[in-house]
């Protein structure tokens, strides 16, 4: 084991160019030895600071076009040691620190404000298909950590999901419409590939939707990757990991706030998924996979999905059965296609500041790199 020590650099060795280090804020703590910890000469640069920089993308670039390739090439201390950066006196470091916390601060302020917009909208939206009150949903979040739960009730031998076990029943009784499952609902469902992507488009190559790029109930297009067409298809299946128009995407693997967030695919082109993304195509005639997405950004979905998500090695992972189980109403077409307009036609207010918050963290990174490496 390495032992880093506070305001050091702890650095991968075999991520290092994916930019997998990270500054020790927490005091004493031992890593294995595929990482290395760095003393930092705080009279010379600033913690932050050195983060910030090897983290700009021209530096993370530069690092990648250099190290050994490999799935898992280690590299050495003197690897990582050698490398240089511009060093700005420390009083320029403080400037240029500022003004990228100011923008980045901005940019949560825009963030705070969408998510203001969008919870309104939601909770209208919840309003219409179930009865559940703010008070309930706040309660499902509470609760002493020492109840008597009886053994005949107990399916899983988890704190967190006994204390919330009676919660799913609330929800149901809540609804206004008749419910059904998602497994009830879907005529098909298919993990997706676990093969390695390339950041860059070659020919022959498609883009890979990972959980990354499942953004606010949408697919965010930035950040892509790639992989080999031949990939997403077989023989027997030739369009068998392609996406369609209408499919659902569903993050099984995130962190709790973000485990089960979901969109609806409806982009042109051929396309294809990552492996912590399954693909849902549902019954048309009885719902709308539009209505789908936006009931999984509600309460009434993300309960579900928080009684029975389970948390492993940082992660938070929620499998397809887990999936198939939640209950959602189910009002008649015309009433779906109702709630998916009216979602739509306010959800712009809300990605007005999401989209500026994203420009204004773009602005902070580039603002910070081009006042360093220009």
């Amino acid at each position: 084991m390495n032992k880093s020590c506070r305001n050091d650099l702890l650095v991968s060795s075999i991520n290092f160019e994916k930019g997998a280090f990270a500054i020790n804020i927490w005091g004493d703590v031992y890593a294995s030895t595929d990482y290395t910890s760095y003393m930092v000469d705080n009279e010379a640069i600033l913690p932050d600071f050195l983060f910030y920089a090897l983290r700009c993308n021209l530096f993370m670039e530069h690092v990648a076009s250099v190290k050994p390739k490999g799935m898992k090439t280690r590299v050495r201390y003197d690897f990582i040691k050698n490398f240089e950066i511009p060093l700005p006196s420390i009083p320029e470091h403080k400037k240029i620190l500022a003004e990228y916390n100011d923008t980045l601060a901005e940019a949560d302020k825009n963030n705070a404000k969408g998510n203001g917009f969008s919870d309104g909208l939601l909770y209208d939206i919840q309003s219409e298909v179930s009865d559940l009150k703010r008070q309930e949903q706040s309660d499902s979040q509470a609760g002493s950590i020492i109840q008597i739960i009886p053994f005949s009730s107990v399916s899983r031998w988890e704190v967190t999901f006994g204390l919330k076990g009676g919660m799913p029943e609330r929800i149901y009784n809540s609804f206004k419409w008749p419910s059904c499952s998602i497994s009830e609902l879907q005529t098909e469902s298919l993990f997706g590939l676990s093969v390695k992507a390339s950041s860059t488009q070659k020919k022959g190559m498609i883009p890979m939707l990972r959980m990354s790029n499942i953004v606010n109930g949408e697919i965010d297009c930035s950040g892509l990757k790639y992989l080999p067409y031949k990939s997403a298809v077989t023989s027997r299946e030739p369009d068998k990991w392609l996406l369609r128009k209408g499919d659902f995407l569903i993050n099984r693997t995130n962190s709790k706030e973000l485990v089960g967030k979901s969109a609806v695919f409806n982009l042109d082109g051929d396309y294809t998924y990552a492996s912590y993304v399954i693909r849902y195509r549902f019954n048309t005639s009885i719902v709308l996979p539009e209505y789908i997405n936006i009931l999984f950004m509600l309460p009434i979905v993300r309960i579900q999905i928080d009684t029975v998500s389970r948390q492993t090695a940082g992660q938070c992972n929620i499998n397809s059965d887990e999936i198939g189980s939640i209950r959602i109403p189910v009002p008649p077409l015309r009433k779906q296609r109702a709630i998916v307009q009216k979602y739509y036609s306010v959800k712009d207010g809300a990605n007005t500041y999401y989209d500026k918050a994203r420009t204004l963290k773009n602005k902070a990174a580039a603002d910070f790199e081009k006042s360093i490496f220009s």
